[in-house]
């Protein structure tokens, strides 16, 4: 299948409402997104939006006077605090990296209120939990992991709090600079603390465009799933290891999850220009064509319930968890219950089967396990995080178990040969991709056929 392109960003605007405190203390507006909204649903994150059409024109009436009525109507909508759309800074502008389906090109702006204020949060809106938070505490509770924040929001919220007793206009300069200087390899999108994850663009399957590289420790850290091997891409990730060591941390290996080129593509590049290893299970090693690529000195297996431990406490539990590939491994830390899935979850589309007979059986299984461990969060090598990990894993297992019933009931309705149950099972998804729709279809057929409910017939198939 040919590659995609990320999708396009959506022009938006953000609010950084400021106030203080009775002593002077600085305090910023934030409030935690619906959890049931598409975009990072449960984090924390500032007032703001999409420009709608009563804001305006972009291309007749230019594009920061459209924003500046989005960010104003938006803050009204959402908090009930009115600011004109000339009262506001411009504090600079972010996009989102490509691991999301839904993307935005964001501009920030700064405003400052005084006095005390109520907050009231729309009622259906996509904020809650609304507050003034001083800005340091904001980070220490992110940090603690006792509140989710958006990652373009973290390293604004650091720089507010070395900010002190600053005006809005020095504090909008120091955000300026902050969203500047981040961009030129692609922002710092920290989910987790410790935990950076660089998108680098990949030879994927649609509707993924970059693999999730995960850099992974406080002082150690682990390469997880170097994935591209576009000359630009390994570059541009080396720079990220390499402003990680600017921080005082340490390369120690790269991981691979399982085999797959979107995943391995630049793992040897990173290993010879590092100096580390490469760690993979077994079965990774006899399937990947480039595993050739690295001297034996520097090659490393995993097994099965073996901890990696990292210099800073970070203690990672390898879960062997075959299915989608035969050596695919997950890695769980145990010091913040972030489990590293690679391609057992995706955030973005349904996972693919291996082509071996047993594996949707085996998957599921592998899919059980990871529901049952009490992670904290689940970091996917194709989309965005989940933060409630075992309802969102058994979301997963739900989704096939009525996929299994619609190959059944098309079996029941009279299809025999697989081009039929194909379209009817997947009758709800005319998007879907036919290739995928096959392969699934068929690891579906495999596994009602181990259980005794369906039949193979020559080239035809019938329920039992």
């Amino acid at each position: 299948m040919n590659r995609v392109d990320p999708p396009r960003p959506r022009l938006s605007a953000a609010a950084i409402v400021l106030n203080r405190d009775g002593s002077g203390g600085l305090r910023v507006l934030v409030g935690r997104r619906d959890p049931r909204s598409r975009f990072l649903g449960g984090y924390f994150a500032f007032p703001g939006g999409a420009i709608e059409a009563v804001d305006g024109d972009p291309e007749s009436e230019g594009i920061e006077i459209c924003l500046r009525r989005a960010v104003s109507r938006e803050l009204q909508e959402e908090t009930g605090v009115v600011v004109a759309p000339d009262a506001f800074l411009p504090a600079g502008t972010r996009i989102t990296p490509a691991f999301s389906s839904i993307r935005f090109e964001t501009a920030m702006f700064v405003t400052s209120m005084g006095g005390p204020l109520r907050l009231t949060a729309a009622e259906g809106g996509e904020l809650l939990d609304l507050e003034w938070g001083d800005p340091r505490v904001l980070c220490a509770r992110w940090r603690d992991l006792g509140i989710r924040i958006a990652p373009p929001v973290v390293p604004m919220l650091q720089e507010m709090a070395e900010a002190g007793g600053e005006s809005p206009e020095s504090i909008a300069r120091r955000l300026r600079r902050v969203n500047r200087e981040i961009e030129p390899d692609g922002p710092r999108v920290e989910f987790v603390p410790d935990v950076l994850m660089v998108p680098v663009r990949s030879d994927t399957l649609p509707p993924a465009s970059h693999t999730n590289c995960y850099l992974v420790g406080s002082r150690e850290i682990l390469i997880v799933d170097p994935g591209s091997s576009e000359r630009a891409e390994r570059e541009r990730l080396l720079r990220h290891v390499r402003r990680r060591a600017e921080e005082r941390t340490v390369p120690k290996a790269v991981v691979l999850t399982h085999h797959h080129r979107d995943h391995t593509g630049g793992a040897a590049h990173a290993s010879r220009e590092l100096g580390v290893p490469v760690l993979a299970h077994a079965e990774t090693w006899a399937r990947w064509k480039g595993a050739g690529e690295v001297p034996p000195g520097r090659r490393g297996e995993l097994r099965d319930g073996e901890r990696i431990e990292l210099s800073g406490g970070e203690r990672l539990h390898v879960l062997h968890t075959p299915g989608h590939a035969a050596g695919h491994v997950a890695l769980f830390d145990e010091t913040d219950g972030s489990l590293f899935a690679g391609d057992l979850v995706s955030g973005l589309s349904t996972v693919l089967i291996d082509s071996a007979p047993g594996s949707l059986e085996i998957y599921l299984s592998s899919l059980e396990r990871i529901r049952d461990l009490d992670a904290r969060t689940v970091l996917p090598a194709h989309g965005p995080p989940m933060i409630a990990p075992r309802e969102a894993v058994q979301n997963l297992l739900d989704h096939r178990v009525e996929r299994e019933e619609r190959v059944l009931r098309a079996l029941e309705g009279g299809r025999r040969d697989l081009a039929a149950i194909v379209e009817s099972a997947y009758a709800d998804t005319p998007d879907v991709h036919p290739e995928l729709a096959k392969n699934q279809t068929e690891a579906h057929l495999d596994r009602l056929e181990g259980r005794g409910l369906v039949q193979r017939s020559g080239g035809s198939w019938e329920r039992v």
